[in-house]
Order: C-alpha cells, then sequence, then structure tokens
C-alpha cells in the first residue's frame, strides 16, 4: 500500500521524500490542493487537512504543517509562517527583531496522517534562534535565518543530512514511522 503526501511545496516533499525512504516507507508526493483551515495551532491545521483529504481521495495520506514561534514576538508567524515568508520575507522578519535582544524561537512541525479508520498527529519541535542576518546555502523557507540549539549555523548552512538529523520535520515524520512499522507493516505500508 502506497501512502499519499499531499503538499504544494516542492523542498517539503523532498524532504518528506528522503525521510520515507530512509524507513523504507512506500510515500508518493501529490500536489493536490488541501484544504488548510486557520488555526494558531499546526495541529488542529494538519489533522484538518487530512480529515478531509482522506474523505476526499479515500487513500492513506500524510500532510505537514510548520511553524516557526519566535520568543520576542510572541510567537508569531507561528503556523502563518508561509504567508507571512511571502509577503515581508526574511529581511521582515529581522526588520522586526532590529534591536531585540531575545532572538529565542522554535520550529514546529505537525504530521497529520489518515488511513479512513483513524487521523493521527505526530510532531517535532527543534529550539533555535533567529540569526541577525541571512545566511547563504540552500535556501528553503526560514532555514536561511533560523540556528538549531547547539549549533553555530543555520539549517541553510547545513548539508540535507545534517539538517534531517535535528529537524523539527524529522522527528514528527521519526514518530509517524514508528507507529506505521508498528502498526501497519501487516498491511505492506512497509517495503
Amino acid at each position: 500500500m502506497q501512502i499519499l503526501f499531499l503538499s504544494s511545496n516542492r523542498h517539503k516533499a523532498e524532504e518528506i521524500i528522503g525521510m520515507s525512504k530512509a524507513f523504507g516507507i512506500d510515500l508518493k508526493w501529490s500536489r493536490y490542493e488541501k484544504l488548510e483551515i486557520q488555526s494558531g495551532d499546526t495541529s488542529e491545521v494538519a489533522r484538518t487537512s487530512a480529515a478531509l483529504a482522506y474523505a476526499a481521495l479515500r487513500k492513506p495520506l500524510i500532510v505537514e504543517d510548520s511553524g516557526l514561534f519566535i520568543d520576542a514576538l510572541k510567537g508569531f508567524p507561528g503556523p502563518y509562517a508561509s504567508f507571512v515568508y511571502h509577503t515581508i520575507g526574511l529581511e521582515g522578519i529581522l526588520a522586526l527583531l532590529d534591536g531585540k535582544r531575545d532572538r529565542g524561537a522554535h520550529f514546529k512541525t505537525s504530521i497529520g496522517y489518515a488511513d479512513g479508520s483513524s487521523t493521527r498527529i505526530f510532531e517535532g519541535i527543534v529550539h533555535g534562534s533567529i540569526s541577525d542576518r541571512v545566511h547563504r546555502g540552500r535556501a528553503f523557507g526560514y532555514d536561511p535565518i533560523f540556528v538549531p540549539s547547539g549549533s553555530k549555523k543555520t539549517f541553510s548552512e547545513m548539508g540535507v543530512l545534517e539538517k534531517n538529523k535535528i529537524s523539527h520535520r524529522m522527528r514528527a515524520f521519526e514518530q509517524l514511522a514508528e507507529y506505521l512499522i508498528k502498526n501497519n507493516a501487516k498491511e505492506k505500508v512497509i517495503k
């Protein structure tokens, strides 16, 4: 049985597909435009999107919703990170933090899995801080300004394998993989 990954974001799809291969999970990317509710909670967004998509497609699937929560901005942009990225961008976020000493932040990913019998949520969080400038490297979302705790490099300065060892998305995906391996091996989700 193949599981669909629904996303219009090619970069997220590449990361998730790479993760699925490491666990032997048969995952196929679909650019299906999922319905996404407006909520301050990434888990609520992922749960609702997964349930609605399953009702329409009737195939096992996963969806993903991530947010960047900046302490000095009271959690802004949170789950609205994509909208904010496409409107004010990285430079806009840095401008909002200009002169602020507290640059703490965290990424949170919620993966929703629906298979007809249930809809489950798997979450991953990585803490860090926002750099004082945009760093070069793999440019994907907020990666050029997010420095994970314990590192001196932004996500964009890391290779894919290095980033995936500690990323919020991988932490959520590991939980999903563990669930699938434990509960669905009989259904041949795992190759």
